[in-house]
């Protein structure tokens, strides 16, 4: 059911279908009061000098007093109009004198005159709604004449008209047949239009559900299977939706190619690390021993020359059997059969270890390394042994770039609401220029101004670091100013 209501044209469906209920809504509201005004302005029209003719047939006040015989004979004529007039008698403030209505029913005593100069007038548009007694608040069109006496204002006769027959819209609509009519011409045309309307929708809405199903067919089935099933579309077609099903294919296709040929060209990079990984490595060890026994013989040379040449020389053979080594984690990395080995992992006891191990190439840069906090509790799920391998790859690549009296720290942050481990080496050295950030991540990338005092190194340690996190399904994130100092940024699953 929600994906139903979630697709395009039940959106749109349903957007149609609530503006034809507002529609319609006010539609019947409008003409509900139309029909409302135009009732009280007709009724008006035809009582407008119903009060003065009463008036002047009969003598209201006598003498400043009320003549009891002439209102009596006024109620009888009220009477026989009908029992929907009501009949009041006001003084020249408007409080209710005497009244034809059920005293139980009398809520106020004044009545406002303001409407009823204006009735008097001649002048304000009608209807004019004026106050009626029976409520509160309640008002309606109304009849009024000024009762006078010698000249004098002695009062007003007030008769309110329509009475509780018309005291309801509903009751409007129940005895108007025609209004009947009317509504339910309103609303069985809204029906047939909202159909029509939404049948059209269907029309022009079905390449885009066919789209949407190749879309979705490529996205199920990947390249192989889903490029074979896509629909035909138009290339020649001026419509929009023709035109973006064949751009659509055209990209598919096109991607599909590049896909094929980046498969091609990672499996030929992979065996090329491979063969030249392994083609270093028998030479390698072969000079190392060749070198070692070397060192064993050096009775013909002094021993300060023969120490200095051969050390230099197996530097270099361990320095190039670490290549080796990096090229084959890279192109393992780089493999569909990783497999992690996850388990509980104390963080700052592993950087702890790291530390340990890094210390001597620190304190020869006068540089500090701290973890921040100690704390044992703090666990991740995690491979010891490759996470290892990312706090080594960071705070090795820290050193290089720092100079002595630079400090190096890990900040374990607590877990958060999603429930990881928040990472961050941080150091005070060098910095990486903003231009190069973006490419510290590459293979062999060495940054412009790396110092690495005379060590050599492959540039594939941060590589092998976000490769590594990424199995981990983590994003390593990077933040540097020059002379300022970087910062790593990563998270790990905790525990």
């Amino acid at each position: 059911m929600r994906k139903l209501i979630s697709s395009f044209y039940s959106k749109l469906a349903l957007a149609v279908l609530t503006c034809f209920v507002l529609i319609g809504a006010l539609l019947l509201l409008l003409a509900t009061q139309v029909s409302s005004e135009y009732q009280k302005e007709v009724e008006q029209k035809l009582h407008l000098e119903l009060a003065e003719h009463l008036v002047y047939d009969n003598q209201l006040f006598q003498q400043g007093d009320l003549n009891q015989a002439a209102i009596k004979n006024a109620f009888h004529s009220m009477m026989i109009l009908g029992p929907s007039f009501e009949f009041y008698i006001l003084a020249p403030d408007g409080k209710v004198l005497t009244y034809s209505a059920d005293p139980s029913k009398i809520k106020r005593q004044y009545v406002s005159l303001t409407p009823l100069k204006s009735f008097l007038s001649g002048q304000q548009t009608l209807p004019i709604i004026g106050d009626d007694p029976r409520g509160q608040s309640r008002q309606k069109i109304f009849s009024a004449a000024e009762i006078r006496e010698d000249g004098e204002l002695r009062g007003y006769l007030y008769i309110i008209i329509g009475g509780e027959i018309y005291d309801s819209v509903v009751s409007i609509l129940r005895d108007s047949h025609i209004m009947t009519l009317g509504v339910w011409g309103i609303l069985l045309t809204l029906v047939f239009s909202s159909l029509i309307v939404l049948i059209i929708f269907a029309l022009l809405t079905r390449p885009l559900r066919r789209l949407s199903n190749d879309i979705s067919s490529l996205q199920q089935k990947g390249f192989d299977e889903g490029i074979a099933i896509v629909s035909d579309w138009r290339q020649d077609s001026h419509d929009e939706i023709q035109k973006l099903g064949s751009a659509f294919n055209d990209m598919a296709a096109t991607l599909n190619r590049q896909y094929q040929k980046v498969q091609s060209t990672d499996q030929l990079r992979r065996e090329l690390v491979s063969y030249v990984s392994h083609d270093l490595r028998t030479p390698l060890s072969a000079l190392q021993g060749y070198l070692e026994t070397w060192q064993l013989k050096h009775e013909h040379l002094t021993p300060e020359d023969s120490e200095h040449l051969i050390q230099i020389a197996l530097d270099n053979a361990h320095r190039t059997s670490q290549l080796v080594e990096q090229l084959f984690e890279l192109a393992h990395l780089d493999s569909d059969n990783v497999t992690l080995n996850t388990e509980p992992v104390a963080i700052a006891e592993l950087v702890q270890d790291v530390i340990q191990k890094l210390q001597l190439a620190a304190i020869e840069k006068q540089v500090s390394l701290t973890v921040s906090p100690e704390d044992p509790s703090l666990m991740a799920n995690a491979d010891i042994q490759r996470i290892e391998r990312v706090f080594t790859n960071l705070i090795d690549n820290a050193i290089r770039h720092c100079q002595s009296g630079d400090s190096i720290t890990v900040h374990i942050d607590a877990r958060d609401n999603h429930g990881k481990l928040g990472i961050r080496v941080t150091d005070t050295g060098c910095g990486i220029p903003e231009d190069e950030i973006g490419q510290i991540f590459e293979p062999h990338f060495r940054a412009s101004n790396s110092s690495d005092n005379g060590r050599v190194h492959s540039g594939l340690g941060l590589a092998i670091t976000e490769r590594i996190l990424a199995l981990h399904n983590s994003l390593i994130e990077v933040s540097s100013k020059p002379t300022q100092g970087t910062e790593f940024r990563f998270q790990l699953a905790s525990v």
